[in-house]
């Protein structure tokens, strides 16, 4: 019997998650609990046992594309999240003047500039159907622009602030929920890397981890796993699209996916 192809109508859907500086696997933990998903971590530090150990600055989409082992044509839902390391843009470091108007002042500061926009480079390169970077609020807006959407993280399940910036092409469900400094959701606002605490009251329960404080909480995971879901499982019109890219949804300048069918 002549071997036959599998055609596309046959094949199971490949939905792919890239998670790009995992460290814990936080903002992906969504994604790899669910069997819709697989998911690629990729981290420089090898004690996370990410699917990839290297640096995100030395890699070219075709790495990620191996790694994975399908084509992009192949993938039929391609979601990519980034958490660039934030110390650099922390605003608890802001008495050592690495940004002046948005411009590095500072080797280390501009080598933050240079992995960020790598970054957003592989994602461009990649063109995914909706991509997600987080960073602590602080002087990465300078850098790249407003974000999309800002959150806490006291409204995604800690006991912690931590106002968050996202910036990328979301999917039109994904609700920004945040707070207001001392509102009585949260028990001390916190910044990733420097602690930033304007509330001393908690203290005890903020972990003094690095690794642990980047983790992105579960119940933002779910937030966002659960809006692409929905997006892909009921597709907005397409005048609705256009309608929301002329609103401002994605950060200017950068690679959008709106007029995805």
């Amino acid at each position: 019997m002549s071997e036959q192809s599998v055609s596309d109508t046959d094949r199971p859907e490949k939905w792919v998650c890239v998670d790009l500086f995992s460290g814990l696997g936080g903002f992906s933990q969504a994604f790899a609990e669910s069997e819709r998903w697989d998911v690629i971590t990729v981290d420089f530090v090898e004690d996370f046992e990410p699917d990839l150990c290297a640096d995100v600055l030395d890699l070219r989409p075709a790495d990620l594309l191996e790694l994975i082992g399908l084509d992009r044509d192949e993938i039929d839902v391609l979601v990519v999240l980034a958490s660039p390391p934030c110390t650099q843009f922390s605003l608890a470091a802001s008495r050592y003047e690495r940004f002046v108007d948005g411009e590095p002042q500072t080797e280390e500061a501009r080598k933050a500039v240079a992995l960020v926009y790598h970054a957003l480079g592989l994602i461009r390169a990649l063109s995914p159907d909706f991509w997600v970077m987080e960073n602590p609020q602080g002087y990465l807006r300078q850098v790249i622009g407003d974000p999309t959407g800002r959150v806490t993280y006291c409204q995604y399940g800690t006991d912690y602030m931590k106002p968050t910036d996202l910036w990328g092409d979301h999917p039109r469900g994904l609700s920004y929920r945040s707070c207001s400094y001392g509102d009585a959701c949260h028990e001390h606002n916190t910044d990733q890397e420097h602690g930033g605490l304007g509330n001393m009251s908690g203290l005890q329960s903020y972990t003094r981890d690095s690794a642990e404080r980047a983790k992105v909480p579960k119940e933002l995971s779910e937030a966002v796993r659960d809006a692409v879901e929905e997006e892909i499982e009921n597709p907005p019109p397409e005048q609705a699209t256009l309608v929301q890219a002329d609103g401002g949804r994605n950060a200017p300048g950068l690679h959008t996916a709106t007029d995805r069918q």
